[in-house]
Parts: C-alpha cells; structure tokens; sequence
C-alpha cells in the first residue's frame, strides 16, 4: 500500500458524496480528467477497489464505505491544520458580500466562527442581492463574496460551495400545496428583485419553460423585504429553502414545491483573479466546515 496524497483523498472523498466525477471536479475546481487520475493513481495503491459505476453515477463499494471513514477524518485533521497554520496570515481589513439568503440562515454562525479561527481579520459585512454584489466586486467595492448563480465576469474567481435548493414561498393562509402549476401561480402577484438577480432570472424562467407569464411582478430590491411582502400576503414567490426555514416570520409562511420543480442555485466564493488566493481558500474552508455542520446543502 502506497502514501496517498491530500489530493487523491480529496478526489475520492467528493466524488463518493456527490456520485459523480464531474460534479467532484467542480467542487475542487480542477478538470475532469485531473480528478479521474487522481482517482486511478489512488486505487492503483489500494488492495480492492473502493468505487464502482451504478448507471450514470458512482458509488461506493462495501470497502470504500470503510476507507470513506478514514478519508473523512484525515481531511477534518488537515482542514484543522491548514486553518490553525493560516490564521496569523488571515488578517486586515476585509470587504466580505454575503448573498441575502445565504446571509438570513449562516450570517450568525459565520461571524463567530471567523472571530475564532481569524481573530485578527476585520470583516466588512455587505449583505445584499447576488448581481449587486457580483458587480460591486468587479468595481472592486468588495474583496470576496458569497453569490448564487452569478453571471460569471471575466477577472473573477470562482469556487464551487455547494447546490442550495429553492422553495416556493406564500402566506399560510394562501392555502397553495406541492405541486401547483405554473397555469395556478400565474394567477399570483410574483414578488421578485428586480432584473439581471438569480431570483428573477429563475422566477420569469420558470414560467417562459411552460409558455406561462406571470399575471403581475411585484419588483423589490431586496431579498428580505421580498419575504417579509411574502408574510404579509401580498404574493408568492422564489427562495431559497433554507432561507425561508430560518425566517423570523417563519410561522405565517409556508414553502411548497411546485410542478415542475424549482432549479436548485449554485452557491460560490468570489473574489478577484489577482487576490490572495491562500487567504480565500482559508475562508472557503470555514465555509464549507460550516455549511456542512448545519446541513445547509441538504433539502431543507
């Protein structure tokens, strides 16, 4: 048995918990055929193999369910490593965009955990829509931020978070169930922010797939206030699930999937091609040591 790199661990450890080759290269932000010789390098140095094809997917094989085991809590160690030898290099000022949603549900526990792992970073918070943020970034107004479904800008850089799933959202007494059509919420006021955000992008989209329109757009600047117009009955419309779950007002609103179902977001890291790249892939590691402690990529 050989010595396994960080790298191939990684390789192998994404591709089990996505089923996928191409989606375990996008997490890692390498190509497809660098992950898959990773992969071979790593079994090479195995005594049987730990992944198997199942139709279109990959999965684990009753070996690789026991070296997942293994893999997970040498990458916990190393994540722990890498964030206790880069906390001193973490430091300064910090202009950091978070995504509403994103920020409704994870902003309080984000902000702790930095203060612990990077006690001398000064965040600077900016909360507001995914496209404000994308642009305030290219205007280099932030350093790094968390989008869902940017544009994609040319000198930006971009890691893959994870797959944020999306809800309808309505008043509770609206009385609307899984599996409204978009013939029955075209009927709706669509409260939406306002043109190129992910929200309306995804909202207008949904309704063009099935040659739908929406009756009337309720058109708000911001994510929260959409919610809260949401609350007060004066619509319907896209968030995403675990932004709705957090809510303060989560008691007089109730989610619901639709047919056909809402695309999930694509959340990421952004910042700028030319940033240090060191101090972001420490800030994505909290991220994702978070994200994945509240469950936050899981079907809310």
């Amino acid at each position: 048995m050989g010595r396994f790199s960080i790298a191939q661990l990684e390789a192998f450890y994404w591709t089990a918990e996505f089923g996928s080759v191409q989606k375990a290269a996008e997490k890692l932000n390498i190509a497809q055929p660098t992950l898959s010789l990773r992969l071979r390098q790593l079994e090479a140095d195995l005594t049987a193999p730990v992944l198997e094809r199942a139709g279109r997917g990959i999965r684990l094989t009753r070996e690789g369910h026991s070296f997942l085991r293994h893999t997970r809590l040498v990458l916990d160690a190393h994540r722990e490593l890498q964030a206790s030898s880069s906390a001193a290099e973490v430091s300064g000022a910090l202009r950091f965009g978070v995504a509403e949603g994103f920020a409704v549900a994870c902003l309080p526990r984000l902000i702790p955990i930095l203060r612990q792992q990077f006690p001398l970073l000064r965040p600077e918070w900016t909360v507001a829509t995914s496209a404000g943020l994308e642009q305030n970034l290219i205007d280099g107004r932030l350093d790094l931020a968390v989008l869902v479904d940017p544009i994609g800008q040319r000198d930006v850089r971009l890691s893959f978070l994870g797959i944020q799933g999306n809800v309808w959202a309505a008043a509770v007494e609206a009385g609307l169930r899984d599996g409204a059509t978009p013939q029955e919420l075209g009927r709706r006021t669509i409260i939406t922010t306002p043109p190129p955000t992910p929200m309306y992008r995804l909202s207008t989209s949904w309704f063009a797939d099935r040659q739908e329109q929406p009756g009337s757009l309720c058109i708000c600047s911001s994510l929260n206030a959409s919610l809260q117009l949401v609350s007060a009955g004066i619509g319907i419309g896209v968030f995403p699930g675990r932004m709705v779950a957090a809510f303060p007002s989560a008691g007089k609103i109730m989610s619901f999937q639709s047919d056909p179902p809402l695309p999930s977001g694509r959340v990421y890291v952004a910042d700028h091609a030319d940033s240090d790249s060191a101090r972001t892939t420490a800030i994505v590691r909290v991220l994702e040591a978070m994200t994945r402690s509240m469950g936050y990529f899981a079907d809310p």
